[in-house]
């Protein structure tokens, strides 16, 4: 899921924003219903931007997008990837994205209805992470373009914001789709069902 591959195959469509966009609502769909569909979420994206056709590669960007976004949320570990630029990319254009990935989950959460009961029925973490999602998402690029010089403390800046948001997601999917663990098995149990 290379950010420039899904980048090249939005192209033809400016009403999408950005492929860092596009996965955060996919993310925000994900965790506000774990059981969506990836036409459906296709067809909402085509609505949402009133697209009236549509090219093979789009289709097959948006596929790869889904299942390694998907499989990253709901996998066995901590495997979610961002489509985000390369860390070659320059500071200010990571920062927007990860801006913009923010905003796609926010939207995703409430196509689905889970920020309208978020005052009742999710944890005060969560709600204070959705907030900061918020923050994250009026980002000022501008001052941060404006700024003399870029180094290395912002571009360690930028890399825990990656990682805190990474995170996050991965909290909001776990307390709205609370997963059941399989038990661990040990040496010890394989042994006690062993008829001697």
């Amino acid at each position: 899921m290379e950010f420039d591959q899904i980048k090249e195959a939005l192209a033809p469509f400016p009403e999408l924003e950005s492929p860092s966009f596009i996965q955060g609502m996919l993310i925000g769909l994900i965790c506000g219903d774990n059981d969506i569909e990836e036409t459906v979420w296709v067809k909402k994206l085509i609505e949402e931007a009133q697209i009236k056709k549509v090219k093979e590669s789009f289709l097959i960007a948006l596929h790869d997008m889904f299942q390694e976004t998907n499989k990253g949320l709901n996998g066995s570990g901590f495997e979610l990837v961002l489509c985000l630029p390369d860390e070659e990319d320059n500071v200010v254009a990571r920062a927007a994205m990860l801006g913009h990935l923010c905003e796609g989950v926010l939207y995703g959460l409430g196509l689905v209805g889970r920020l309208q009961d978020a005052e009742e029925s999710i944890s005060k973490e969560v709600r204070e992470l959705i907030n900061d999602f918020g923050d994250i998402a009026q980002i000022d690029i501008e001052a941060l373009a404006q700024a003399k010089e870029l180094g290395d403390a912002e571009e360690s800046d930028l890399m825990q914001l990656v990682e805190f948001v990474r995170i996050g997601v991965m909290m909001i999917n776990e307390e709205l789709n609370p997963t059941q663990a399989a038990p661990i098995m040990t040496d010890d149990m394989h042994d006690s069902d062993t008829l001697h």
